[in-house]
């Protein structure tokens, strides 16, 4: 327990980096071996989701693509022009639920390892800052906090669909 507390609030890089990688690793081993009807399907309005589990993989995955883009442009160079957010659109934009979901993951997998390759060897660069187009200047550090949170809703809405797929009447894994 003494190293975790050091780890969150004593190096939150070290932190960070490894919250980025056991969050994908969950992800993935939440959602490998369900059927197409689990990861498709939309839960009831209780739970007031309105993507499927292959919808949230696929945001995750356009999102990673993003933040990777933009993570290598701070590091390279403080002070950097970050892009506007497209990924947030998810389904709008894209038809996850026809995409495989092994390729969804697989490509959010390897992003993610090319992510966290890039923050254990930014030295220096965790102090560097992007200038967002509506949020002016934004850390190296807040911005992998940022995704951090959104891998954690990610994740939560995932395990409450699972969780609501599985257990209905006739709920199967794969």
């Amino acid at each position: 327990m003494p190293q975790y507390i050091v780890a969150q609030y004593g190096d939150k890089r070290r932190y960070l980096m490894k919250a980025l990688r056991e969050i994908a690793h969950r992800i993935e081993g939440l959602v490998v071996g369900l059927d197409e009807h689990a990861l498709t399907a939309r839960a009831d309005d209780a739970l007031a989701e309105d993507w499927c589990i292959k919808e949230i993989v696929g945001f995750l995955r356009d999102s990673e693509r993003e933040d990777l883009h933009v993570l290598e442009m701070m590091i390279e160079r403080d002070g950097a022009p970050i892009a506007a957010r497209r990924a947030q659109y998810g389904p709008v934009d894209h038809d996850y639920r026809g995409a495989r979901i092994e390729d969804l993951v697989w490509d959010f997998m390897m992003l993610r390892e090319e992510t966290v390759w890039n923050l254990r060897t930014a030295g220096g660069a965790w102090e560097h800052v992007g200038i967002d187009p509506y949020r002016g200047a934004v850390t190296l550090i807040e911005r992998v906090q940022e995704m951090n949170e959104r891998d954690l809703d990610g994740m939560w809405r995932i395990q409450r669909l699972v969780d609501h797929v599985t257990s209905a009447p006739g709920g199967r894994r794969g």
